[in-house]
């Protein structure tokens, strides 16, 4: 080791160039080490009392109007490039909206799987097609429906428009059917013969995005004649209970049950006028026999479970919300077909036998009767089905067929 150091200095010492570049070296790092730091100036706070700087002496006229151009053209850019960041951010929404409705519109990958298996057979393609777009459907009425939840639990019922509001009624039911598809769909080798037993039972399996027209029109009317039996009872227990009444204002009432008892349709002034006997004994809820209370029940689906006043009189304050925002929101005519036949249907009118308009001025006619009804004669609302609808000549599909 001494031997290679000392062999080393005396290369050092022999060799200039080597000595120059270490005196450099030597220098440049006293001199960097003597420097002074060079520090920013801190930003001192703003003095509102200080008067803006005069323009200096140099400086002519054109060349301030000049800089003011510059400063207005600076500021000319800055907006448009804000206006083109704005106009970039609409168009990305207007994309992401467009994609949106393109996944629900039209799936590209889908509807080229159903025509390849359409030209293999065209009897499962049907069932194809039927579970696209009842995938489709489905997503967007849940959706729908999920939005329909929020405005619930942060406002009020009254501030949900009347898609919203049937959905709510009528979709949580539906997606109990669906329930075992769900449960079932991710075990291994189920799906060989859970789909097709879903497409040979789909009352009980399947919601009714996945039925066809002629399914939902069977399954429509068969719910609506066995509703048909429970009107008859219900207009039985009506005519009984109006012999234990005496008022002057039963003579309006009692007209009308003539009018369906002979066999005819009660007018809707009528109808207006007997309203005030649902606020007395034995119409009203407080005072409503327990027999007519299960046929009511049977009416209109509902379990016959405890607390069945207070259930009864909530699907009647329900049933008056979407009369009134199918009226906020134009009437009846803004209905699509699928609305309109659904509100028919529920309220007593077959309609599969009838036209639009005859759908239409049912639901006015509704509407116009259920507009008159308050808190006290709420249990009016419940009935109107059987003194409009009983006698209507739509519902002769309903007496004939059994």
């Amino acid at each position: 080791m001494k031997f290679i150091i000392s062999t080393s200095r005396c290369y050092a010492a022999t060799n200039c160039r080597l000595l120059n570049f270490e005196n450099r070296t030597y220098k440049n790092s006293r001199f960097f080490r003597n420097s002074v730091v060079l520090q920013l100036p801190s930003k001192e706070p703003l003095k509102t009392d200080t008067k803006p700087p005069a323009v200096p002496p140099y400086i002519s006229g054109s060349s301030v109007d000049n800089a003011n151009q510059s400063l207005q053209s600076t500021e000319k850019k800055n907006a448009s490039l804000n206006n083109t960041v704005v106009k970039h951010d609409n168009n990305l929404d207007n994309k992401q909206n467009m994609n949106e409705s393109k996944i629900l519109d039209d799936n590209n990958f889908t509807m080229r799987l159903v025509k390849k298996i359409e030209k293999w057979s065209p009897s499962t393609a049907k069932y194809a097609r039927l579970s696209v777009f009842g995938c489709k459907y489905l997503y967007k009425d849940v959706l729908v429906l999920l939005s329909a939840y929020k405005k619930y639990y942060s406002s009020d019922l009254s501030s949900l428009t009347y898609a919203e509001l049937e959905l709510k009624y009528r979709l949580p039911l539906q997606l109990v059917r669906l329930t075992p598809i769900l449960i079932f769909w991710p075990v291994p080798f189920t799906n060989l013969f859970l789909f097709p037993l879903a497409f040979m039972f789909p009352k009980y399996l399947l919601s009714e995005h996945f039925w066809t027209d002629e399914q939902l029109k069977e399954y429509w009317i068969k719910d609506q004649q066995n509703n048909f039996e429970h009107n008859m009872r219900v207009f039985e227990h009506l005519s009984l209970m109006a012999e234990e009444c005496s008022d002057d204002m039963l003579l309006k009432w009692f007209r009308v049950i003539e009018c369906l008892g002979a066999g005819g349709v009660s007018p809707v002034d009528d109808i207006i006028q007997a309203i005030p006997v649902f606020t007395m004994f034995p119409y009203h809820f407080s005072t409503l026999p327990r027999q007519h209370i299960k046929v009511l029940l049977k009416m209109y689906n509902i379990h016959r479970g405890w607390r069945r006043r207070v259930r009864l009189k909530k699907l009647a304050q329900y049933i008056q919300l979407m009369d009134r925002a199918i009226e906020s929101e134009g009437g009846p005519d803004k209905l699509n077909d699928r609305q309109l036949k659904w509100a028919c249907l529920f309220r007593g009118l077959s309609p599969f036998s009838s036209s639009r308009e005859t759908l239409v001025l049912y639901l006015k006619d509704w509407i116009k009767i259920s507009s008159k009804i308050d808190n006290d004669s709420l249990s009016c609302i419940l009935h109107c089905q059987v003194l409009l609808a009983l006698n209507r000549p739509e519902n002769n599909i309903l007496k004939n067929t059994e």
